[in-house]
């Protein structure tokens, strides 16, 4: 059988899957008999990733097929099927993972959390992304959408590849550290070579004269990046932190930057892999050729879909306390959409038999319900800033969309408060308004007196 007519044959037996691009490619090579290493050395991937393309595509294979499928035997298999033509039924059908014991929710989830619900092809991607040399991955969504759990859903994967891995969350760096450029430049320094478990040596390649960019990027190349086999992931998250300190921000974002241009054409560059997470659109101006956002793959994370909603009320069991079917949750959908976090407390709190739906329905939008902790605080940001509240007004009275300031627009965005549709701005879903309505309401009559 050619290649082509075993591409629409495994294309046909998977559907309604639809195979990536780099699972065609690594089913044509296999078909013409091309050894892993040889393929990754053709396309530019490790290795070891095409590896794990190939186990995943196999077992699925296996499990439509009702035979065991392997590199090796994939040919007759297919050719044995376009024989009969006929698929038996799954061996062992899969079934969504669900857990016994389940946190109260609003932590990042770890690596392989039976809670963690893929938002594909956003995982794909940036996994794909990750095996590629010098890449860079943005990952960009207000707060309370899971760029922490993304991280860590990467970086497991990466672990699992034979990577070194780091996290950096920027919200660590003390107030006095982000005071001085150099002072921070060593303190990201010294936290990476922490994870890597390499001892401080700035004496050896911190140049004084040099200034403090180019000491940390010899730092990184001559101390982490040349002495390491493996490719190095770096995962800094909360960089928008850095925003209250404009001129660190500025100078770190350029380097990163620069970082990012050298794995482009340099070979010891290249085992460089970095993962950058903030909320909406940051403020700082850089010109675009100094710019670490608007370069790699970026990954804005969006509300769960029906689908995934649906899988995530399975994994709490929600069945258990009588809701069977998605129509039952409908209400809270119409209430929260598909905001993970919102979701999340809801179920957890369902899942405990402490409340009922109805009655958390009926709460939800007062300060007595299960998101009034939640609700309060986004409330007293609000009173804080009298320029944001006008903004939120403009958005919670507008009938659909309207016309916003563009500063504004991205600091409700960022707190989850309002949906950017190009120039102009709408509310995000009902609790919202509920709550806010009513709140705005006493706020308005109080300041008119």
């Amino acid at each position: 059988m050619k290649s082509q007519e075993s591409l629409k044959v495994v294309r046909r037996i998977l559907a309604p899957r639809i195979l990536s691009y780099i699972e065609e490619i690594v089913l044509l090579q296999a078909l013409e008999g091309r050894l892993y290493r040889e393929i990754a050395q053709e396309i530019g991937y490790e290795e070891g990733y095409l590896k794990d393309i190939g186990s995943r595509l196999w077992f699925d294979l296996s499990e439509k097929l009702g035979h065991e499928v392997t590199k090796k035997t994939l040919g007759l298999r297919l050719t044995n099927y376009s024989t009969d033509n006929s698929i038996p039924a799954p061996r062992s059908p899969r079934t969504n993972p669900v857990v016994d014991k389940i946190d109260f929710p609003g932590h990042p989830l770890p690596f392989s959390s039976a809670l963690y619900i893929q938002r594909s092809p956003l995982e794909d991607l940036a996994i794909e992304s990750l095996h590629q040399a010098g890449s860079l991955i943005r990952i960009k969504a207000p707060k309370r959408m899971g760029k922490t759990s993304l991280i860590n859903h990467i970086v497991g994967n990466a672990d699992q590849a034979g990577m070194q891995t780091v996290v950096v969350d920027m919200r660590q760096a003390d107030p006095q550290v982000l005071e001085d450029l150099d002072h921070f430049l060593r303190w990201f320094c010294w936290a990476v070579g922490q994870q890597l478990n390499l001892e401080p040596r700035f004496d050896e390649y911190w140049f004084e004269g040099a200034g403090s960019k180019l000491s940390c990027t010899t730092y990184m190349q001559e101390y982490f990046l040349s002495q390491s086999q493996a490719p190095i992931v770096i995962a800094i998250d909360t960089v928008h932190h850095l925003m209250e300190y404009p001129q660190i921000a500025k100078n770190f974002f350029t380097m990163l930057r620069s970082w990012y241009e050298q794995s482009r054409v340099r070979e010891d560059w290249q085992k460089l892999r970095l993962i950058i997470a903030h909320v909406a659109e940051l403020e700082l101006q850089l010109p675009s050729n100094q710019s670490p956002f608007n370069v790699g793959l970026p990954l804005d994370l969006p509300w769960f879909t029906p689908t995934q909603v649906n899988d995530l009320a399975e994994r709490y069991k929600l069945h258990q306390v009588g809701i069977r079917d998605f129509d039952t949750l409908q209400p809270l959908l119409d209430l929260v959409g598909g905001h993970p976090y919102l979701l999340q407390l809801a179920f957890y709190w369902l899942r405990s038999r402490r409340i009922s739906l109805a009655q958390l329905l009926q709460e939800a939008g007062t300060d007595k319900g299960i998101y009034g902790e939640h609700l309060r605080g986004l409330w007293r940001d609000l009173e804080r800033d009298t320029p944001l509240m006008a903004a939120f007004q403009q958005v919670l009275f507008a009938p659909e969309t309207t016309p916003l300031n563009p500063k504004m627009a991205y600091r409700l965005e960022d707190m989850g408060l309002a949906q950017r549709q190009g120039g102009k701005a709408s509310f995000p879903c009902e609790l919202y308004r509920q709550y806010f309505g009513a709140h705005l309401e006493n706020h308005l009559e109080n300041h008119s007196g």
